[in-house]
């Protein structure tokens, strides 16, 4: 498996850093992990949007899921076009109006996720695990070839999130605050909170994504430092996780 960061901000993008989208390529197949706003622009420096077979959406706030209208228009055009021949597959939970809003026309498909069930999506495994988060959401659980890929998606402390992500190669985690913050806003990690998860789990390496739009990224390495032992990086635009 190979992971791109695409884009990684929260709440929403700055300057040439969308927010949250995360190319996921594996023996052929293509698929992406939310697409928030400016995800798709960016997007097209890496892949053909042709070779696009699904999105999965961890949740349906904007940061997360922007760009996914203008992604239907997309492959609308190149389908009538003659140049796309597959329907895109979006997979999310449902019971939500966005949900539904994801099936369109002929272009696009909606597939309800389960949390708490295994699903095969392309050449993968996909298993989810609800979040701590407003309007809801989930953490998933990606393997094959051998290698796993946790990515919590925006989630508040989950004391089920460490045995979740257990012996994991890549924990992909939510970093929204500095530690001075914890307990402030609902629904998010803290950098020291991170880190905790990543050794609880054992995980190969920690990927820190989400991040604020204020003070030093250095120091949420540091935080999180300061709980796990292993290899920690910024999940920074253009950033590859080669898990082959």
């Amino acid at each position: 498996m190979k992971l791109t960061v695409i884009g990684s901000m929260g709440a929403y993008p700055s300057a040439d850093h969308p927010s949250s989208g995360y190319l996921l390529q594996h023996d052929g197949w293509t698929m992406m992990l939310d697409l928030g706003s400016g995800v798709l622009m960016k997007l097209r420096e890496y892949i053909d949007i042709n070779e696009l077979s699904a999105v999965f959406f961890s949740h349906y706030h904007p940061d997360h899921v922007a760009d996914t209208g203008v992604l239907q228009h997309a492959v609308k055009v190149q389908t009538d076009l003659g140049i796309r021949t597959s329907v895109l597959k979006f997979f999310g939970l449902p019971g939500k109006t966005f949900f539904d809003s994801l099936n369109y026309h002929s272009y696009t498909e909606a597939t309800a996720i389960d949390p708490g069930s295994e699903m095969m999506i392309g050449p993968l495994s996909f298993r989810f695990l609800l979040n701590p988060h407003p309007d809801g959401g989930c953490s998933v659980r990606i393997e094959g070839g051998g290698r796993s890929i946790v990515y919590t998606g925006d989630t508040g402390w989950n004391d089920e999130l460490p045995g979740f992500a257990s012996g994991c190669d890549l924990l992909l985690c939510e970093c929204s605050l500095f530690n001075r913050f914890k307990g402030r806003v609902e629904g998010h990690l803290t950098a020291g909170e991170t880190g905790r998860i990543a050794e609880a789990a054992g995980a190969g390496q920690l990927a820190l994504c989400h991040f604020p739009h204020f003070g030093v990224r250095e120091e949420l390495l540091q935080e999180a430092s300061e709980e796990f032992q292993g290899q920690i990086s910024l999940a920074l635009p253009g950033r590859v996780y080669d898990l082959t």
